[in-house]
Formats: structure tokens, sequence, C-alpha cells
């Protein structure tokens, strides 16, 4: 498995599947990697791979793991002119996970349009459609008429960055009906290292991304607000921040666990004349008389709104490569 640009989400797959038990590989139907080859683009942070990736390691293509790394699985960390090409002729799996303006710059390496030809190709960059990736390969050498769409396999997936913890909400667009079933075990295997996978048609995939990935964010003003307000009543910040979390952290699993709604966990929690009614009646207040900055749904319809745009943009480049 080739990772191209290993930043912090590239870095958080490629933990939970160097760190993917032994149980997972035998009870698979089809073999999992077990070398990963991660490409960065300066030495400091090929060395800062190295060091945080050091179990996995080798210092050759014929040494062993240390000892405590899980079966063979071994990891070489590359970087300068043409290494992206090389980690991905030897891979099955190539992940795309560089900065969204760089997508083009990658395919655009001499023999990578060639290189990615029959691979698994999971694209994690947002506004990097698929059709965006195959306007980009096809570019690149339009006259050679055997490169042919059914020739790449091409996942546009968008995880969040809770996928170091495990707990991330990954969208996949849908993969079609001939799609070899060896990809769609391997796709699978990849997400579901790092959490739960929801398919999507495409255009909700933009939609999909806000709600599972900005949400992250979207929930930090929501524990620094409390968290400032339990400071204010006399709480250490560290422990109100930690108190806050966990709190969130079970109203969720209340909503996974046990399909509890918004309504539902108000009810729950809120009784008449209550500490949290009369909470919440603070909070609607502030909301109807607009000392709430902006609303979650329109943080949502902005960020989606952004997308489009990134789409759109993207679209356009490709067409002029």
């Amino acid at each position: 498995m080739a990772i191209i640009g290993c930043g912090s989400l590239g870095s958080a797959i490629l933990q939970r599947v160097l760190d993917t038990s032994d149980d997972q590989h035998a009870e698979s139907s089809y073999e999992l990697p077990q070398r990963f080859v991660a490409c960065v683009q300066t030495a400091e942070s090929a060395s800062r791979l190295q060091d945080r990736f050091a179990a996995y390691v080798a210092a050759d293509a014929t040494a062993k793991p240390r000892k405590h790394a899980p079966r063979a699985r071994m990891l070489d960390v590359l970087f300068g002119a043409g290494r992206n090409v090389e980690a991905v002729r030897q891979s099955t799996v190539v992940i795309l996970a560089c900065q969204p303006s760089q997508v083009a710059g990658v395919v655009a390496e001499e023999g990578m349009a060639d290189a990615l030809r029959g691979k698994l190709v999971i694209n994690i960059c947002a506004g990097i459609t698929d059709a965006v990736l195959w306007d980009l390969i096809c570019h690149q050498s339009p006259s050679d008429v055997s490169r042919k769409r059914d020739q790449y396999y091409l996942v546009h997936a968008m995880p969040n960055a809770a996928s170091l913890v495990g707990q991330s909400e990954t969208i996949v667009s849908p993969r079609p009906a001939d799609f070899p079933e060896r990809y769609n075990v391997l796709t699978d295997w990849v997400f579901r290292s790092i959490g739960h996978v929801t398919e999507l048609p495409r255009d909700l995939m933009a939609a999909g991304t806000v709600t599972a990935g900005c949400a992250v964010g979207f929930l930090a003003p929501v524990l620094q607000g409390i968290t400032t307000g339990a400071k204010a009543a006399g709480l250490d910040g560290d422990v109100a921040l930690r108190m806050a979390a966990q709190a969130i952290k079970g109203a969720a699993e209340m909503v996974l666990a046990q399909g509890k709604t918004p309504d539902d966990l108000v009810r729950e929690v809120a009784t008449p004349g209550g500490c949290t009614a009369r909470g919440l009646a603070v909070l609607a207040d502030k909301q109807r008389t607009g000392n709430v900055a902006i609303t979650f749904e329109e943080a949502v319809k902005e960020a989606v709104a952004w997308i489009f745009e990134l789409e759109a943009s993207s679209t356009v480049a490709g067409s002029e490569v």
C-alpha cells in the first residue's frame, strides 16, 4: 500500500492499518497489505514519520521489523523527485492523501498515469471527485487509446479527524457493480480500520463530508463554551474540558447505540424548571435574539458551498491540463 502525502489524515490511516490485528488478516477472504510505503515531500517529514513509526520501519527491503511490530508488516518512507511513481508501481493499493491543490501535480508526474492503471486508487482529497481525478489521469496522454476508464479503479472517500482513535465517520462514493471484489474488500478494510463507513450517492458526498467531517470542528465552540462557563463557576479548565468531552461522547453513544434523537436527549436530562431546562432556555433566547454569530445550519450550508466551489475549480483545472 502506498500513501501519497502522509499528513494528519494519511498518517492516521497508516497508523490504524499498520496496527491491524493478525486476526483481521487471517479472517479476510483476500490477502491484506503487509508492506507500506509513505511518500512525503521533505526530509524533515520523512524523519518525523520514521520516528513515529519506528517499530515498522526497515532499513532495507530484506530487513526484518522490530519484534513488537505485528507479523511482517513493514514501512518504507520515501521523499524526493520520482519517488511517488516508484511507490505506486510496487503497490496494489494507492491512497491519495495529499492536499487537493497538489493532486494535479502528482498525477502529472512522468509515468504516474500508467503506474495507477489496474491499482485500487483511494482518493481522500476534498473536492477531487472521481470524475476530476479521471480527467487528470486521461489528459496526461490523450492519444493513448489503450488508457480506458475501466482499467482504473477509483474510490472517492472522506474520513474525518477522529480516524486516529478509530472513530471516523468515513463517507465513500458508490463503486460500480463490476468493481473487483478484492478491491471492495480492501477499501472496506482500510476505512473500517479507522471507524464507521457510510456510502452515499456522489451528489450527496459534499453534504456528507460536511456532516461527518466538519462536525468535529463545529463541536469545538460547544466544548469551548461549556468549558469557559464551567471555569467561571470555579472548575479547573482541564477538568471541565474532560467532563464536557465525556458528556458529548456519552450523548453520541446514546444516539448510536440506543437510537436516541436530539429531542430524546433533551427529555432524558431536562426536567421542567430544572438546571438543564433553564440553560436550554438561555440558549434558545440567545439564538432568537441574534446573539449567536452563526447557526449550525448556516455553518453546514457554508461548508457545503465551499466544497462545491472547490469541485468546480478542480474540474476547470483538470480540463486545462
